[in-house]
């Protein structure tokens, strides 16, 4: 009688045991397959954010390549810029004038952070990559707010001061023309191309120009790298 009894519990326990076995297998698998869900949501996104990363980095690229030209041109050209109609002084002044950035898109690794889900992309080279990623944005930021802050302080004032600031407006809008230009303006504009002063401020600003390119190329680096890494999971 005893041992019928004993009989019965430990079926019953096994049963128990076997049930929760199975609820924990169960929840296992669920958790899983919406980790697994997500992941290949993640992939989408990060494939989506990191081909507008490498659109706006070779934009930016371009726009250091154009800029750099520009110096280099303007430090060709001799005392008085005789060398250059007035046309295309304004349009190296203009293309000098820009700086190019990146704003980078973060969205998707920011969110994957957030969410305590970087351990949901199984591909460690690929977390290791976003990684490098975020670290090459941190120091091109450095570069990039440094240079932005030069040119408030330093470029803008010097083209306001010594050339003709009118001349070299790139006014993009439909809505606006560009000022007419006073010709006596720009004549005195080309008493300062050849100095040793504008030669040296146009040398730094050659400078800035590709020590940003360096650092948007080497992001740029990193962003092809994660594109190969983020491919469809099976």
């Amino acid at each position: 009688m005893k041992s019928a009894g004993f009989g019965r519990a430990l079926v019953e326990l096994v049963v128990i045991f076997v049930g929760i076995l199975t609820a924990l297998l169960a929840d296992s698998w669920w958790e899983d397959r919406q980790a697994r869900h997500r992941e290949a949501e993640y992939l989408v996104s990060l494939a989506e954010d990191f081909a507008e990363n490498e659109t706006r980095l070779t934009s930016a690229i371009s726009i250091a390549d154009t800029s750099s030209a520009a110096a280099a041109a303007l430090l060709a050209v001799g005392p008085g810029g005789t060398e250059l109609t007035t046309d295309s002084l304004r349009t190296l002044f203009s293309r000098l004038r820009r700086l190019p950035t990146f704003e980078p898109v973060t969205k998707t690794y920011d969110n994957i952070l957030g969410a305590g889900d970087i351990l949901t992309l199984r591909d460690g080279p690929l977390r290791a990559e976003l990684a490098d990623f975020q670290s090459r944005l941190t120091l091109m930021n450095v570069v990039q707010e440094t240079q932005e802050r030069q040119l408030v302080g330093i470029q803008l004032p010097y083209f306001i001061t010594h050339l003709d600031f009118v001349g070299t407006l790139n006014l993009r809008s439909d809505r606006l023309e560009a000022p007419e230009v006073i010709p006596s303006h720009f004549t005195e504009a080309r008493t300062v191309i050849g100095t040793r002063e504008f030669r040296n401020w146009v040398a730094v600003r050659l400078e800035w120009s590709d020590d940003l390119r360096n650092q948007h190329v080497r992001v740029l680096a990193r962003v092809k790298a994660v594109q190969g890494l983020v491919r469809p999971t099976s």
